[in-house]
């Protein structure tokens, strides 16, 4: 029996990426739901449309659950905001059908997304002092399974215009990825 091309593509491209290329995959797979949700919508086609966002939904969970509160501290409790921002925007654009709503959210997870990909880029450019530090990412995604939230904290913004920044802790020896209004 052959198997899928695009799916033995798929596995070996996610075994062999590094924890912040996992998140890029991770966002480029709920902007891709999204945007099939969003197409659905626009097609009058609900049961698309549910399904696609049930797969957004459930990134947006894996990508919480693997945010790690104790190294990332305020990065991560502003990336957890994003994601329950994320959630709560794909529910009230699925109940209001509003396919704009829903570009809101792709556009700002694009920005995020972005910015993950230009930390990893970074990260893996050859240096003597990158080649002497470990990375310290704020989310770690040991999988693509899906898991689970709780409320941003009150009086803040969630991060839809957030902008992620390499910081030198040149004391601890690592570098870590942070996320700021």
């Amino acid at each position: 029996m052959m198997r899928n091309p695009a799916l033995v593509y798929r596995q070996f491209s996610v075994q062999g990426a590094t924890p912040l290329g996992l998140v890029v995959m991770l966002y480029d797979g709920a902007i891709t739901y999204m945007q099939r949700a969003r197409a659905a919508m626009e097609a009058g086609d609900v049961q698309r449309k549910c399904d696609e966002l049930k797969c957004a939904l459930a990134i947006f969970a894996q990508l919480e659950g693997s945010l790690n509160f104790e190294q990332g501290g305020e990065a991560a409790r502003t990336v957890k905001a994003l994601y329950v921002h994320a959630r709560t925007q794909t529910l009230k654009a699925n109940l209001e059908n509003s396919a704009g709503m829903l570009q809101a959210l792709i556009e700002e997870f694009r920005t995020v997304r972005d910015a993950w990909q230009e930390g990893e880029r970074r990260l893996a450019m050859p240096s003597a002092d990158a080649l002497s530090q470990a990375a310290a990412p704020p989310a770690q995604c040991p999988g693509l399974s899906a898991p689970d939230s709780s409320p941003a904290a009150p009086g803040k913004r969630p991060p839809a215009r957030s902008r992620l920044m390499t910081e030198d802790w040149s004391d601890a020896g690592t570098t870590r990825l942070s996320v700021f209004d």
